[in-house]
């Protein structure tokens, strides 16, 4: 009989705390979920903050390019060109050679295979040998080479340039002023160094004089 009275004492002073622990776990997941939302808050609010930092950024730094841009073309645009069209010119070659030796075409290691493709596009594109294609497309990759030092003496003289496959020649066209000539250049970059281009110089006539050439319409 005392240990049933004393179990009976026991599950009495339990019972009211089971009556309490619903009362207090509610108070307790309103506290902890308002204790997340919170902290979700401060990290969304930290993480706005960041991506406004890097937006910053990165808009401070694209006009800072854009800044460096417009000032580098200002300043290209202010540049002038040397006039030289209201005197003859002459092109002085010993200004514009490489001072490098000649090597005769078959002596040349060239890089393009003499039956391989573009070799082949090259000879049935411009009617030549493949061996004449080899060549001017060796040779034509490095044609602009001498075009600088070209430039620098010619001035606003130059018209216009283009490389004839055919002949594997650069061909400058200049305005009357300047002197007609024909050079043979040595390329000094090793993808064709040793091998020669032939360059000429070509004039072309004034715009009144062409129309003055031109028969008379009826």
């Amino acid at each position: 009989m005392q240990t049933q009275k004393v179990q009976t004492q026991k599950m009495s002073y339990q019972q009211p705390l089971k009556n309490l622990l619903p009362a207090f776990a509610l108070p307790m997941a309103v506290a902890s979920t308002i204790l997340l939302t919170g902290c979700n808050e401060q990290a969304d609010s930290d993480a706005n903050t960041q991506s406004e930092v890097v937006e910053t950024s990165e808009q401070s730094t694209v006009s800072d390019v854009e800044t460096s841009v417009s000032t580098d073309t200002e300043n290209v645009d202010t540049g002038e060109m040397v006039s030289t069209r209201d005197q003859p010119l002459s092109i002085d070659w010993s200004r514009i050679d490489s001072g490098q030796k000649p090597i005769a075409p078959e002596e040349f290691n060239y890089p393009f295979e003499l039956d391989g493709e573009s070799v082949k596009s090259q000879a049935k594109f411009s009617d030549i040998t493949p061996e004449q294609a080899q060549h001017t497309l060796t040779v034509g990759m490095a044609s602009n080479e001498p075009l600088e030092k070209l430039l620098d003496q010619l001035g606003d003289s130059y018209l216009s340039h283009k490389f004839s496959e055919s002949e594997a020649k650069l061909i400058v066209y200049t305005t009357p002023n300047v002197k007609p000539s024909q050079h043979d250049y040595v390329i000094a970059h090793e993808f064709a160094r040793g091998l020669t281009l032939p360059i000429e110089i070509i004039p072309q006539p004034k715009a009144e004089d062409v129309k003055s050439t031109q028969p008379a319409t009826k």
